[in-house]
Order: C-alpha cells, then sequence, then structure tokens
C-alpha cells in the first residue's frame, strides 16, 4: 500500500499558538491595525502561469516584435518618386546668350520595384516566424526551472517532515535510555549518544526550514514576486505514466528547436529570392514637360532607364545562402539525432525510478518499520545494544529519503521529457 506524500502542513506548538492568537487579539483593538492576507495557494500550472505571465525574458520577444514590426513596415514602402528641373541652352554666345534659348524641363520619375518589395517583406516575415518559435523555446525553458523547482519544494517539505519525525524518534530513544537507565541497564555513554543524536536531527530540521525558505524566494522571483506568501498544492504519488517510447519520439519534431532550424531555412530561401530578384535590372521611367523659351512651346518628354549588367549581379550570394541551406539541414539532423538519444535515457530512467519506487515502498521501509519495532523491544529487555538500534533507525530514514529521492528523479524526468518534446507544462 502506498504510502501518503501529500504536503504536511506543521501546526505550530501550543504555546506559540496561543501567543499569535493573543497578539491578534490586541491588534484587533486597534483602529490602525493592518489584516494580515492568508498566503496564496499554488499548484504546478498556477506556478508556470505566473512565470510565462511575467518573467521579464519573455517580455524581450514583445520589445523584438515591435523591432520586426517597424522593418516590415518599413520594408513595404516603395522609393519616393523624383521630380526634376533641367536647364539647357542658357547662358551661353550668339543665340544661346543669357535665357533667350532656354529651354526648361520638369520631370517626375520612378522606380518600378514591386517584386523587389514583396521579396523584402517575404524576408522580414521569416524572421517574424523565427522569433515566435525562439519566444516557444525560451517559454519552455522557463517552464521547465518553474515545474522543477516546485517540485524540488514539495520534496523538501516532505524532507522537514521526515527530519521532524527523525527528532521525535531520537526523543523517544532517550526517554527509553532514562528507563533503562533507572533500572540500571544503560550506561550515561549511551545517553549521551543519544543526546548528541537528538542535536542533529534538530540541525537537519533547522537546515530543511532555511532550505525550503530560500527555494520558495527563489520560486517566486521567477514571476518577479520574491516576498510573495504562498503554500504549494500537490501529491508527489501522483505518479506520470511511462510514455511509450515510439510516440514520444515523433513528438521530437515538434520541439521548437528543430522546428527553429526549419524556419531559419526557410529564411535563407527568402533570402535566395530576394538576391535573385535583386539582380533583375530596375527599370526606372520619367515623364516630363519642357519649354521653349524662344517660341514659348511646350512638349512632352519621356524617359526609361534600364540598369546594364551581368544578370548573375548576386550568384555569389545566392550560393552562399544555398550552401547555409545545407549546412542547416545537417544541424537540424544532428539536433534530432541527439534529442532522440536523450529521450530513450530519460525513459529508461522513469522506469527506473517507478522500480525504486515500488521496491523501496513496498519492500524496503515496510521490512525495516518492522524490524524497528522488534528492535525497540529487544532493546527494552536488554537483546540489542543502542548503536544496533540506532543504526537501524539510520537505515529505515535512508530508505524514506531514498524514496523521496526516487519520487524527485521521476518527476523531473518527465518535465525534462515534456520540455524536449515541446509539450506545454502550464496545463
Amino acid at each position: 500500500m502506498k504510502r501518503n506524500l501529500k504536503v504536511i502542513v506543521v501546526k505550530k506548538p501550543i504555546a506559540g499558538r496561543f501567543f499569535v492568537g493573543l497578539v491578534a487579539c490586541l491588534l484587533s483593538l486597534s483602529v490602525f491595525a493592518e489584516k494580515t492576507p492568508a498566503p496564496i495557494t499554488l499548484s504546478m500550472s498556477d506556478v508556470v502561469s505566473l512565470t510565462l505571465n511575467n518573467h521579464p525574458a519573455l517580455q524581450v520577444f514583445v520589445e523584438q516584435k515591435a523591432v520586426l514590426e517597424g522593418r516590415l513596415k518599413q520594408a513595404a514602402t516603395a522609393q519616393r518618386p523624383q521630380i526634376g528641373l533641367t536647364v539647357e541652352d542658357a547662358l551661353g554666345t550668339g543665340n544661346y546668350s543669357a535665357l533667350k534659348s532656354t529651354q526648361t524641363t520638369l520631370t517626375y520619375s520612378w522606380i518600378l520595384e514591386h517584386e523587389q518589395i514583396k521579396s523584402r517583406v517575404s524576408a522580414i516575415q521569416s524572421e517574424s516566424g523565427k522569433l515566435l518559435l525562439d519566444q516557444e523555446i525560451k517559454a519552455l525553458d522557463l517552464s521547465a526551472v518553474a515545474a522543477r523547482q516546485f517540485i524540488e519544494v514539495l520534496v523538501k517539505m516532505e524532507r522537514l517532515t521526515l527530519n521532524k519525525l527523525a527528532v521525535k524518534q531520537a526523543k523517544e530513544v532517550i526517554k527509553a535510555i532514562d528507563e533503562r537507565l533507572a533500572a540500571g541497564k544503560s550506561s550515561v555513554i549511551e545517553r549521551k549518544l543519544a543526546e548528541a543524536e537528538l542535536l542533529r536531527r534538530e540541525l537537519a530540521v533547522e537546515d530543511s526550514e532555511h532550505d525550503i525558505m530560500a527555494s520558495k524566494y527563489q520560486l517566486s522571483a521567477l514571476w518577479g514576486q520574491p516576498d510573495t506568501d504562498f503554500t504549494l498544492t500537490g501529491n508527489l504519488l501522483d505518479l506520470p505514466p511511462i510514455p511509450a517510447t515510439r510516440d514520444y519520439v515523433k513528438r521530437l519534431t515538434e520541439n521548437p528547436g528543430v522546428q527553429r532550424f526549419a524556419s531559419a531555412q526557410r529564411i535563407a530561401q527568402s533570402q535566395i529570392e530576394k538576391a535573385r530578384i535583386e539582380a533583375h535590372p530596375q527599370w526606372q521611367f520619367s515623364a516630363g514637360l519642357r519649354r521653349y523659351e524662344a517660341t514659348d512651346d511646350f512638349g512632352f518628354v519621356a524617359e526609361v532607364s534600364i540598369p546594364w549588367g551581368s544578370k548573375d549581379y548576386n550568384a555569389g550570394t545566392v550560393a552562399a545562402l544555398q550552401a547555409e541551406q545545407a549546412v542547416l539541414d545537417s544541424q537540424q539532423t544532428a539536433l534530432l539525432q541527439q534529442l532522440d538519444a536523450q529521450l530513450y535515457v530519460l525513459l529508461q530512467e522513469m522506469k527506473h525510478s517507478y522500480h525504486v519506487i515500488q521496491t523501496v515502498d513496498d519492500h524496503i521501509v515496510p521490512t525495516l518499520e518492522s524490524a524497528l519495532q522488534e528492535a525497540r523491544e529487544a532493546f527494552e529487555k536488554g537483546q540489542l545494544s543502542y548503536s544496533q538500534w540506532s543504526e537501524l533507525r539510520r537505515e529505515l530514514l535512508g530508505a524514506q529519503s531514498q524514496l523521496l529521492d526516487a519520487y524527485l528523479s521521476l518527476h523531473l524526468q518527465h518535465i525534462e521529457i515534456q520540455r524536449l518534446t515541446g509539450t506545454s507544462l502550464s496545463q
């Protein structure tokens, strides 16, 4: 039968509860008294959601998105048309002296760059897709960090309970030794050893309390409120099932890190198309009106300008981008192989953690508990030494600590699998 590892709220000593109650009554009589808000209760999904909604690392992507929106707006903007004024046949000699034969031309010119605009916009849009994937990767990493810290706090709270139980047992040992001392069946040395053991157990409780406070501070710091008063709700016995290896391997392609390479390839392809389009001549048209000063006549003028040169102007850029695509493809394959190996190891570790939990919880702990009860009776009868009894207690505490380690490992392994496969932890 599985043991309940739910988070236990330890009540304050009677004296402490009385003092707190007295202070509360006195404060309630004052008009200036302030009510202390009750601590909030948070589940794992609450912790992950708070982190995703408030962590400054994710705010960076909002600002980067604004940058891309500005670049996209600029990329969609065509070059401004130009208005020109040309004066000819002026300030010369003879018939062309002064302004008698001046020809004045007013022109309006523009560049046909529809395809160029389209390619620039496409390239920026591809970068936006990559930014979204980067944001998703960061969100998954932060979710995993928050979930791991949540589980670690739960385990540390259970260790605190275990250490307090050890203190209680150490006090019972001293009581048993005192009874044997009164009967002349124990030595003062055994009493001193038991006292030292009690002090060590009390220090372990203090260490656990400080460790929990520090861990909770680190956890709440993830959403920018390190001084938040909160409690955690969760049950370490709610074990995640071991997923089928084949199903999770298929989900590796959903990893944002893998998709990021696909996005980078799309960016490279957009840049290739942009380079090819930019290599094409950009036609420039102009039209205007010419005035002949000598005859006071007007005439229409038009001009077309076509850049001259090889169409392979950006051939080097295109070749480099194509090579970059090949590099990205190889990197994606390498990443998939790495993730596959990591996933396989994690799945095997989960199976082992399950086996450890089953063995320790169903066999080792019950056996040691039964042996400890028999050892106490044997010690009281003088059939067992204090050192033997103490060693057995340490064995039981070690087994219980090992059980907590196994629960911790199992949950952390599952969280890492969720991260590798791009599965949300906020639900």
